[in-house]
């Protein structure tokens, strides 16, 4: 059986794609495995175009939380085997704004306020956070988003008044494999968090970390459970090891994995953004350039919360190279104030 055909006939008929054939995509190779990239690859440009999204992040409130997430460095678990990163109150807004300028000047068209914690739920860093929006909205023009956690319904609504655009919460996998990454949150609390700033009206960024001991069906399961989210962009993220966490000794993917999983998640989610996101150096390799002929539509550009990430130049020479051109966000239209 001709796997891309049959996935190509599935999706023209509105028909869920069965698990046993997504599965069979990770045994492709050769000329079937270009084939599958190819229609990964159509149905890419069809419903998001040829230019490619990019999103840039500041780490603007760093330190050690109280979760246990098992793959992050900033982790009560990895904060109890070493004390190396700098507890940092939340920045100020001016410095918010300027973080916000670089990324801009860089090539981003997106960019995201990060704080480590469980949730922002003090009125005081809300309200800078809130500030440092209305700024980066007036006076830089680029597309605003947040990552701060479990967030409420009337938090994200405040937000979204001050010209919050897009909120980000990973879901971090499926809902089965979740227990063995965190406890002190549960797959329900990200859902809710989801659910309210749709709720908000905010457009919503979510998406996964692959390479965390999961199974390719787990990966199948990541993609269809964000399907029924609904939600506007999907970030791929790959496992790039901490030391000091309980995942520090993970096995990388490979390359060629974590293309075919990209091509899964645009093929089960056709009309979304989906971004190859965090460790895409550290695993895709050489082979960085194949994710946006792969399913990708958008790269996270510059550093990340804790690593260095590519100079943006290099990615924004990739896709000159590629044909493609790199999204540019609106000048404000409304004032916020």
């Amino acid at each position: 059986m001709n796997i891309t055909l049959k996935i190509k006939e599935l999706i023209n008929r509105n028909i869920e794609i069965p698990d046993d054939i997504l599965l069979a995509v990770f045994e492709l190779s050769g000329a079937p495995l270009m084939e599958l990239f190819s229609l990964a690859l159509e149905l890419k440009e069809k419903y998001t175009g040829k230019k490619v999204n990019f999103c840039s992040i500041v780490s603007a409130k760093t330190g050690i939380c109280s979760e246990d997430c098992s793959f992050c460095g900033q982790s009560a678990v990895a904060g109890k085997k070493q004390r190396k990163i700098k507890v940092n109150t939340l920045m100020t807004v001016s410095e918010i704004v300027g973080a916000a300028k670089i990324a801009k000047n860089n090539g981003a068209n997106e960019f995201s306020i990060v704080t480590s914690g469980t949730r922002i739920s003090d009125k005081k860093e809300l309200d800078t956070i809130g500030n440092a929006v209305m700024s980066i909205k007036n006076e830089v023009g680029i597309t605003p988003c947040a990552s701060l956690g479990l967030m409420d319904y009337e938090n994200l609504l405040f937000l979204k008044n001050c010209g919050l655009e897009i909120f980000h919460h990973n879901i971090e996998t499926n809902s089965d494999f979740f227990k063995k990454i965190c406890s002190t949150h549960s797959f329900a609390d990200n859902i809710e968090t989801v659910k309210s700033a749709k709720k908000a009206g905010l457009k919503v960024c979510s998406g996964v970390i692959i390479g965390m001991g999961e199974s390719r069906l787990d990966r199948i399961k990541m993609a269809k459970e964000i399907n029924e989210l609904d939600v506007d962009n999907i970030p791929v993220n790959f496992l790039n090891p901490i030391k000091g966490t309980p995942l520090e000794n993970a096995e990388p993917l490979t390359p060629m994995e974590c293309l075919k999983t990209l091509s899964v998640f645009r093929i089960v989610n056709p009309k979304k953004n989906i971004l190859a996101q965090g460790g895409r150096e550290h695993n895709l390799r050489q082979l960085q350039p194949l994710a946006l002929m792969a399913g990708a539509n958008g790269f996270l550009l510059g550093n990340y919360l804790l690593t260095s990430g590519r100079n943006p130049e290099l990615d924004l020479e990739l896709i000159n190279d590629l044909g493609f051109e790199p999204n540019v966000s609106e000048p404000p239209q409304t004032e916020y104030a």
